[in-house]
């Protein structure tokens, strides 16, 4: 399929602009995605305002965006599992296949994967993009493409429910009530979780989060989280810990409030390189700390998670944008204009 399309194309800082580009061509592996619906992430946002975002660094024009689905319309021809026409939400990472972290099934980890947003692979801020056929998966008819794109954040959240070995019954506490801490906390309690404990600094996301089944909710501009929790589990503290908000306080409360033995599973992404760490803390109560990095095989548990039901998506989604709105749907979310959850881009 040869042509021009619209992206939007990130030169520096706060310096992104809508112009045009060649629609890419496609392997024989590949299919050829008209993107619907591509939701702004919170690296998209670090790499925005500073152009980096953990130890990647944009050094050349990128399109961003990973949250992504769409419409196949052009399929290489060694691709069998989709046909044009398909809608698709696409698992926005693409792995070697032969390292050794694909092999052993931990592909989010292989050094070579070309993923989306990620320099110096460009995003899905697109009309079309390039998808390895192997990584792309139908959508029910019950979930819209917006909907789609938001089956990324649950593939994180629920690759951080898979590494702390959530067991029945426990008690859990979400730092961070946007899309991601939403997700985390609605596919814990699908896992199995009896109480969610969900932590924000703005009421509008904790009343989102009792919406979406939160037991408790805690303000931490306003209460003392240590305390509120430490109350609300007589004492024994949180059995897991999810650290979605990527803040220095959040992680200094969760070493507080999960109970000994308990896991905290970090999840956020910090802005700054270095943070401070209590070892005492951590080896007096004999804490494991888990680190999140994307997903692995969790695409198509997610689709058949919400499409069931289990897991609520729409409710996240509050504001649209067409892409060239693009710099008015990063405002929204960088200044939480209109109370955003989820800010979608409609390429």
């Amino acid at each position: 399929m040869k042509g021009r399309m619209k992206a939007a194309i990130l030169y520096k800082p706060f310096d992104m602009r809508l112009e045009e580009m060649e629609i890419p061509e496609i392997g024989p592996n590949e299919v050829l995605v008209k993107i619907q619906a591509v939701g702004i992430c919170g690296s998209d946002i670090h790499f925005y305002k500073t152009g980096r975002c953990g130890t990647f660094v944009v050094k050349e024009p990128l399109v961003l965006g990973h949250e992504s689905a769409g419409e196949i319309v052009e399929v290489g021809e060694n691709v069998t599992n989709v046909k044009k026409g398909d809608r698709v939400a696409i698992e926005p990472g693409f792995p070697c296949g032969r390292c050794y972290f694909c092999k052993i099934g931990k592909y989010n980890l292989c050094p070579n994967v070309k993923f989306y947003g990620a320099p110096p692979i460009h995003g899905a801020f697109r009309e079309y993009a390039p998808a390895d056929a192997a990584f792309v998966y139908k959508l029910p008819p019950n979930l819209s493409y917006e909907e789609g794109a938001l089956i990324e954040p649950l593939a994180v959240g629920m690759q951080g429910v898979r590494r702390c070995n959530l067991e029945d019954g426990s008690v859990i506490a979400v730092f961070g009530c946007g899309p991601v801490g939403l997700l985390t906390m609605q596919a814990a309690k699908a896992s199995g979780a009896a109480t969610a404990i969900a932590v924000d600094i703005l009421d509008y996301r904790l009343e989102v989060a009792e919406k979406l089944g939160a037991d408790h909710v805690v303000n931490a501009a306003k209460e003392d989280v240590s305390k509120k929790i430490s109350s609300l589990t007589d004492g024994r503290g949180a059995d897991v810990v999810f650290e979605v908000s990527g803040a220095t306080k959040a992680f200094e409360d969760a070493l507080r409030v999960v109970r000994p033995g308990g896991v905290i599973v970090q999840i956020g992404i910090f802005e700054a390189e270095e943070i401070p760490l209590r070892p005492a803390l951590l080896i007096d109560k004999e804490l494991d700390i888990r680190g999140v990095f994307r997903y692995a095989n969790a695409y198509e548990p997610a689709i058949r998670l919400a499409a069931a039901g289990k897991v609520q998506l729409k409710p996240l989604i509050t504001h649209t944008f067409p892409l060239d709105r693009i710099h008015e749907a990063f405002k929204v979310v960088m200044e939480k204009i209109g109370n955003p959850i989820k800010v979608i881009v409609k390429p």
